[in-house]
């Protein structure tokens, strides 16, 4: 069903966003820790589990890019007045 190059893709990002992923997902998946261990090392586990696990790494994935898109909108809002006031101070002293 999924390429070994799209679940070797999917698994990398995973290691890069997640500390422990095999945890993560053996805590979201409700599947054992053997099969996640079996998933991330490429060995054969049943279809319908590579399938779940699958979709929950694509979940995982999307949840922190949402999470890190939030994140970099409140820095520019915040850098934003920062810069205003900033500018606003340097005006004041000029003004003087």
């Amino acid at each position: 069903m999924y390429l070994q190059s799209e679940i070797k893709t999917v698994l990398l990002k995973m290691e890069k966003l997640y500390d422990s992923p095999i945890t993560v997902l053996t805590k979201t998946s409700g599947l054992s820790r053997p099969t996640v261990s079996k998933f991330f090392n490429k060995q054969t586990i049943k279809p319908s589990s590579t399938e779940t696990l699958y979709e929950l790494c694509l979940d995982l994935i999307e949840a922190k890019e949402k999470k890190r898109q939030t994140s970099l909108r409140r820095e520019q809002n915040l850098f934003k007045e920062s810069q205003r006031e900033t500018s606003g101070k340097t005006q004041t002293a000029f003004n003087l």
